[in-house]
């Protein structure tokens, strides 16, 4: 067939407006609608009836009504059934006009006129009725062509669409047709090579398939085309590259739609890597059997439904059942009765995991024994992660668990030896410790008596010299110098000893200790000597903590003033300041916490072993006779335990020493709490009045005196009941309380009591000993502290402050 346009159907050859073009384009005009139709049967009348008025004058008195035949069926053509009538109707009518009354034919009244107009009804209805089913059949074979075209693509996109997804598949695709043609996708044709493919010549064909193969193959290709049957066989096939590859070969027949043998259409599955998988499977299965069948331990492989695939000889052994029947036996009838609702339970438990897991029980072996089996099982897993099964080994454990009952029963005879070693022992070290703490005591008490000795030496004999009368003023004045000054060296020695043993009362206030020692660099500098080099590495931003700043001044100059004799006075010295994070158990007896650590170091010699493990202790010095107390180390000490911190000696022979000095961080420094308003002293320079609380009668009297030597009208109280009396009695500008009182009201519950009767009075504790409870009250009392024993210089500077 010839190509036409889209249209489809009419030839192409001849001009544009050929007669069978021009009817072919007027049959396929789209339906009208019914004006349209009339509005084409008019035209196509109208035009006709103009041609026959044209050419009048050639009729004459014939009507010539036949050449209006054409326009009808161009207007069936055009417009269909409606617009072929209007236009059979609309040309007799105006034939009858133009042709005139006179034509022969026209009208009815004749015979002729009858005969002439039913004969151009009939024939042009006729022609309407022809014209307008010509037209409906060149629709429908337009339609049909467009479909044919329709399928034509489509068939040619279904096969190019086969082609591609034949040529992507990893499998080797084929077709064949009765007449030997031959279709083969892309990985066929790489397998294939540039060998004929025509299966004319079966002989490019049989040369392929492997000799030993040939025959079995020819046979069942032969069946299945004269029996129109499926083949399914697998072979050895040469590759274009010569070797042999293990074909799988799936061929069906094809038939058309009237049963029709067409040909075959087939696939070939290379299997020489999977025969090859499976070979080697076979033997690493082989190899695993062996292997299993000579262990000594139980190994089973269980199925997806818990049942047993394979046990080894061992297991065998133990169950004591045949081969077959093994894999059949169910292994809980063998489990010990009070082990077998523990193991079943712990078993199901572990495989619902879906992880490995383990098992410890008793069961009986095939001679009746009881053993003890341990068992690790893990799960079988297929290509998606599936769980297919476990596989498992068991140990007899039983030797095991009979040592472990033996290791046992002697671990506890070993713990009773031991414990009781241990009793001896601790026993032993209680009485160690006591033995050391009575030497500790001794030596302290020693040391204690050996200096209190040599005070009360001084003291006793000068107050013997002085009440004798023939002394002269100068010698008096000397003695009586010597005992105060022997006197204040037992007011420090006792606060050595209170510092030491942590009893002194601390006032601690949030400071910054960067600020105290810039303050007391004169001072340090003078304790150190000219011959010194003195240096600070100071924290920036600041070193905040808590503490008596009284006491940290005097254990800082008291670290400096060692450092000094230890490089005789001709080293070098560094303070420094740090923020210093402590974890458990890095420095002793320090909790961990954020600490400001102040570091004394020195150049000097160091601290020998022996030395350094005792330089804490009270009255152990290394100076000689008279350079040193004993007491200056372990007043630090006592200070910084009181103090929430902790002192650290690093130190080797050659490389100096480092002091350290462990604070608490404080949170923020606060300015030190004011004391409450003290009343002004009375205009004019008035005495003032003292309320005295002691129960000491001796202290009492000393302070008494000193308190009127210092102008100030005093009167007494023994105790707080007293002295509250005494208050309510006449007013009072001061109130001095010892801390330390006899009955349930100590000088500090008095404190408190007058500070609320009494705001405008003046409050100042004195004490020479508080203790932990009074101590822990002190710390955060709002009241000037005096300490014992007074002097008139220390009361003066309290009591007119």
């Amino acid at each position: 067939m010839n190509q036409g346009d889209d249209r489809g159907g009419e030839p192409a050859d001849g001009a544009w407006f050929s007669a069978d073009r021009l009817l072919a384009r007027l049959a396929r005009t789209p339906p009208p609608t019914l004006l349209q139709a009339v509005l084409i049967g008019v035209l196509a009348a109208v035009a006709a009836l103009l041609v026959r008025y044209a050419l009048s004058t050639f009729y004459a008195e014939v009507t010539g009504f036949m050449i209006l035949l054409p326009a009808v069926v161009m207007a069936a053509l055009a417009g269909g059934r409606i617009a072929g009538a209007v236009a059979v109707v609309l040309c007799l009518l105006g034939g009858w006009y133009v042709a005139g009354p006179d034509a022969t034919g026209v009208g009815l009244t004749s015979n002729l006129g009858r005969v002439a107009t039913v004969n151009f009804i009939v024939v042009g209805l006729f022609v309407t009725w022809v014209a307008s089913a010509l037209r409906r059949a060149m629709r429908r074979l337009d339609t049909t062509v467009g479909d044919l075209r329709a399928a034509a693509a489509r068939v040619n996109e279904y096969e190019a669409r086969f082609r591609d997804i034949a040529d992507v598949a990893p499998v080797m695709l084929w077709t064949g047709d009765i007449e030997g043609r031959v279709y083969l996708n892309a990985e066929f044709r790489r397998f294939w090579g540039d060998r004929p493919t025509d299966l004319t010549d079966l002989a490019p064909w049989m040369e392929a398939i492997h000799p030993e193969d040939r025959d079995r193959v020819w046979s069942a290709c032969l069946n299945a085309l004269q029996t129109r049957t499926p083949l399914e066989i697998e072979a050895r096939y040469l590759r274009e590259d010569g070797e042999w590859r293990i074909l799988s070969t799936h061929a069906r027949p094809r038939f058309d739609a009237e049963g029709g043998f067409l040909g075959v259409v087939g696939a070939n599955i290379d299997l020489s890597e999977i025969r090859q998988v499976e070979s080697a499977l076979r033997e690493s299965e082989q190899r695993f059997r062996a292997m299993a069948d000579d262990a000594p331990v139980l190994i089973w492989v269980t199925a997806e439904d818990r049942t047993r695939e394979f046990v080894n000889q061992a297991y065998i052994r133990f169950m004591g059942v045949e081969d077959a029947a093994t894999l059949n036996t169910d292994w809980r009838e063998f489990i010990h009765p009070e082990d077998r609702d523990r193991i079943i339970a712990e078993s199901i438990a572990g495989e619902a995991t879906g992880q490995p897991f383990s098992l410890e029980g008793r069961y009986r072996r095939q001679d009746g024994a009881w053993r003890w089996l341990k068992s690790f099982s893990r799960p079988r897993l297929d290509a998606q992660g599936k769980i297919q099964g476990f596989v498992g080994v068991a140990f007899d454990v039983t030797d095991a668990k009979q040592a472990e009952v033996d290791l046992k029963r002697i671990n506890e005879l070993l713990e009773d030896r031991v414990g009781r070693a241990l009793l001896d022992k601790a026993q032993a070290e209680a009485d160690l410790m006591h033995a050391q703490r009575m030497e500790a005591v001794g030596r302290l008490t020693g040391g204690v008596a050996h200096d209190f000795n040599n005070l009360l030496t001084v003291v006793i004999g000068g107050l013997d010299m002085l009440l004798n009368n023939k002394v002269d003023e100068a010698k008096r004045l000397k003695l009586t110098e010597a005992a105060l000054s022997a006197a204040r060296r037992g007011e420090r020695l006792t606060h050595q000893l209170l510092a030491f043993s942590r009893r002194q009362a601390l006032r601690p206030e949030s400071v910054d200790v960067n600020a105290l020692i810039r303050e007391g660099e004169p001072l340090i500098r003078g304790a150190l000597g000219g011959g010194m080099t003195y240096r600070t590495r100071l924290r920036r931003g600041g070193a905040p903590v808590r503490v008596d700043t009284a006491q940290f001044e005097a254990a800082l100059l008291n670290l400096l003033v060692n450092a000094r004799d230890a490089v005789a006075g001709k080293g070098c010295v560094e303070v420094e300041t740090r923020r210093f994070k402590v974890k458990a158990g890095e420095i002793s007896d320090l909790e961990p916490g954020d600490y400001v650590r102040i570091t004394v170091s020195d150049d000097g010699p160091g601290i020998p072993d022996e030395v350094r493990e005792r330089i804490f202790e009270p009255f152990y010095t290394t100076k000689a006779v008279g350079k040193g107390t004993g007491l200056g180390l372990s007043q630090v000490y006592g200070f910084l335990k009181q103090s929430g911190g902790a002192i650290h000696v690093v130190t080797a022979p050659g490389e100096g020493t480092r002091m350290e000095m462990y604070l608490p961080v404080a949170l923020d420094i606060e300015p030190a709490l004011a004391e409450p308003a003290r009343k002004a002293s009375p205009a004019g320079g008035g005495e003032r009045s003292v309320l005295l609380v002691e129960d000491d009668p001796e202290v009492q009297a000393i302070a008494l005196a000193l308190l009127e030597a210092m102008g100030l009208t005093v009167t007494t109280a023994s105790d707080p009941a007293t002295a509250l009396k005494r208050l309510k009695a006449a007013p009072f500008d001061i109130l001095l309380t010892d801390i330390v009182m006899p009955g349930e009201m100590s000088g500090l519950d008095l404190a408190r009591r007058a500070s609320t009767l009494y705001p405008d009075m003046r409050i100042v504790l004195a004490t020479g000993y508080a203790g932990d409870d009074v101590d822990a009250a002190l710390r955060d009392a709002p009241w000037t502290l005096v300490r014992k024993p007074f002097a008139i210089d220390a009361l003066r500077t309290v009591l007119d402050a």
